[in-house]
């Protein structure tokens, strides 16, 4: 079977995504709270890069204003030739569909949708032909080991297979970028152990991914780890 998902990234790789000064705050009655201080940061082609921090550091902050989910107060990033700040809210839906894959710690499935379908079901919002629906959704499952999980609902299925689910479907429209929340948070040892070879496959394939954890031995797999506290973002490892 041909292998689908990226292409061989090379010893030069581009830079797919530029964060200067990107900052959030909001106000907490009278009280301005700044969840991201100014952070910036480059991430190339086929990284696959760990966020660390404590609970309320700005981890997932930062993913939602890469995900246009959240607006910024101020500074910029640019994705893939996107500058994602500036993508006005009526195109950000088509923006996320087509620029970025989201990977969640609760994986987010349809409960009454077949594996296949919930994967389909990325591509008709993308207005994708029922014909390469089908094939790209079920190419994409049985590259992550799940051709014989096709039919299964979510809850015939284990967490893992869940998860490597969520993660065909976040691939499933050719994303620029992968950006993953707490993704091995709710399984075990081994199954945490699975996903992070398939992130790391999809790493040496060209896919960009940015994770965010709290388990040092995810991070540890990644080639790159970053860490956020009080809002502020550094490569020090005395954090």
């Amino acid at each position: 079977m041909p292998d689908i998902i990226g292409g061989e990234a090379g010893p030069e790789k581009e830079i797919i995504l530029k964060v200067e000064n990107l900052s959030r705050t909001y106000m907490q009655g009278k009280v301005p709270v700044h969840a991201l201080r100014s952070a910036c940061l480059e991430v190339r082609k086929g990284e696959l890069l760990a966020i660390m921090g404590p609970s309320g550091s700005g981890k997932s902050t930062l993913l939602a204003l890469l995900g246009t989910l959240e607006k910024a107060s101020g500074g910029k990033a640019l994705l893939d030739g996107v500058e994602l700040t500036e993508v006005p809210e009526k195109l950000q839906p088509r923006i996320r569909r087509e620029k970025i894959g989201f990977v969640f710690q609760h994986y987010n499935l349809i409960p009454t949708l077949s594996a296949l379908e919930n994967v389909e079901l990325a591509l008709r919002f993308s207005g994708v032909s029922k014909k390469e629906r089908k094939e790209r959704a079920k190419a994409l499952l049985e590259e992550l080991g799940l051709g014989d999980r096709l039919t299964h609902k979510p809850t015939e299925l284990s967490g893992g297979e869940q998860q490597r689910v969520s993660i065909a479907r976040a691939l499933a429209n050719r994303p620029a970028l992968i950006l993953a929340d707490e993704p091995t948070g709710e399984v075990d040892t081994k199954t945490r152990d699975s996903i992070v070879r398939v992130f790391k496959s999809l790493s040496e394939k060209g896919q960009t991914i940015i994770v965010v954890t709290h388990d040092p031995d995810v991070a540890k797999e990644c080639s790159r780890v970053l860490r956020i506290v009080d809002g502020r973002i550094s490569d020090r490892k005395d954090f």
